[in-house]
């Protein structure tokens, strides 16, 4: 490495990471992800506010029976919700209180049981609002079960022992690897997009960071006097390098801290609550790929930065190389139904999609070694190739100025440079 390579990437690294958007971004992003990992199931496991329901009957035999189920269903599964009287007086007064109860927020809201309630299992909920669902279903499917064990009984036949025959099977889905065994919720899902999506924004932001810095460079002139002792191809070499290298700072604070999230969540800290399992192999490919997408997309946003005067004329030039990216977001969905079908092997292995695709398959079923190999040498190859097509434009576009290029000018200069 020579030293005017040496003092390019070390100028680009820099500049980078003593920004105060490197560092709210290194410091934000674990935060941020922690938030994402654990604050749902936080929540999800102590639920929300309390829920203060009343029972209206107008069968006139199940208001007691109703009220008493959803007792024992409030202490068997810890819901958060209370069951008020509904007063007294007249049907319709009581609706009336109860309606202006709810509207006044005294009430959260109240469940009607029509005359004919047993007969058409019919049921009504008025509330506030019904975004509370975890304790909603616990009341529809509390209210269900009584209303067929009424019918049951009316049809000459033991509730208890239906009940006990026509049970719900109890389901486990266990995911079995290399390390051993292990319950699966479905929360590797959920970290699988998180990841995908993070991997996504980083290829993305750290790219159009290049491209900023070429256009900011070219603008102020700064990139002619630059440009006369150093060759175009190192300096090019030398910002790819120098923001990666801050890029990978970044991401490898952000993949500790994964890791830390993961190991500290999966002892007595983690309190009962689950959170996905964060395999070494998941992070190692997690900065891989990013290394890889960043290699090459960051070589094409800079050939765009070299050949455009302004970021808007940048913006006709953006739209194909984003693409690729959102066309892999859009793909995510055939990874996670068959992450090893034809397809999805298929997918994975085009130089675009790769580092999405490929590190989802990862994170979701890892794929024989040959496939990830495979896939490692498609990425060189194509990254060999975007950096000699973003080189020749690179040559000849810091210096040009003026009229915004056209694609068929851009191919002149890829073979005349």
């Amino acid at each position: 490495m020579t030293g005017k390579l040496w003092a390019v990437i070390r100028r680009e690294y820099l500049e980078r990471v003593r920004s105060k958007a490197f560092i709210i971004g290194t410091i934000v992003g674990p935060i941020l992800m922690g938030g994402i990992m654990v604050l749902p199931m936080l929540v999800a496991s102590r639920g929300g506010d309390l829920l203060r329901v009343a029972v209206l009957d107008a069968t006139g035999v199940l208001q007691a029976k109703v009220e008493k189920t959803l007792e024992e269903a409030r202490r068997d599964d810890k819901a958060r919700f209370e069951v008020r009287s509904p007063g007294t007086g007249s049907f319709e007064a009581r609706e009336e209180a109860l309606r202006k109860e709810v509207l006044e927020g005294s009430l959260d809201g109240f469940l009607l049981l029509p005359e004919d309630a047993i007969e058409t299992s019919t049921a009504t909920y008025y509330g506030r609002t019904v975004s509370n669902q975890r304790d909603l279903s616990m009341i529809r499917w509390s209210v269900r079960d009584l209303l067929v064990a009424h019918r049951l009984a009316d049809a000459g036949l033991d509730p208890d022992r239906v009940k006990e025959l026509t049970r719900d099977m109890e389901w486990r889905t266990i995911r079995l690897s290399e390390e051993g065994e292990k319950e699966d919720e479905g929360l590797g899902i959920l970290l699988a997009i998180v990841l995908l999506m993070i991997l996504y924004t980083s290829i993305l932001m750290w790219g159009q960071v290049v491209m900023g810095g070429v256009i900011e460079e070219k603008s102020s002139r700064v990139i002619e006097v630059v440009a006369s002792g150093v060759p175009s191809t190192q300096l090019l070499a030398g910002k790819l390098l120098g923001v990666g290298a801050a890029g990978l700072t970044q991401f490898l604070v952000w993949s500790l801290s994964l890791l830390g999230i993961s190991l500290a969540t999966a002892g007595p800290m983690a309190g009962g609550l689950p959170i996905p399992e964060i395999r070494p192999m998941v992070l190692v490919a997690f900065v891989v790929f990013f290394l890889l997408g960043f290699a090459f997309y960051a070589s094409l946003y800079a050939a765009i930065g070299a050949a455009v005067n302004t970021m808007q004329e940048a913006q006709n030039f953006i739209f194909p190389i984003i693409i690729p990216l959102i066309l892999g977001l859009v793909c995510f969905p055939v990874i996670l139904e068959s992450p090893d079908g034809t397809l999805a092997v298929a997918l994975s292995l085009i130089p675009f999609l790769i580092p999405l695709l490929m590190f989802l398959r990862i994170v979701i079923l890892t794929p024989p070694w040959w496939q990830i190999a495979l896939s490692l040498v498609v990425m060189g190859a194509a990254i060999w190739g975007v950096l000699w097509l973003a080189g020749r434009i690179y040559r000849v576009g810091i210096l040009m100025y003026g009229k915004k290029p056209t694609f068929p000018e851009l191919m002149r200069w890829v073979r005349h440079a």
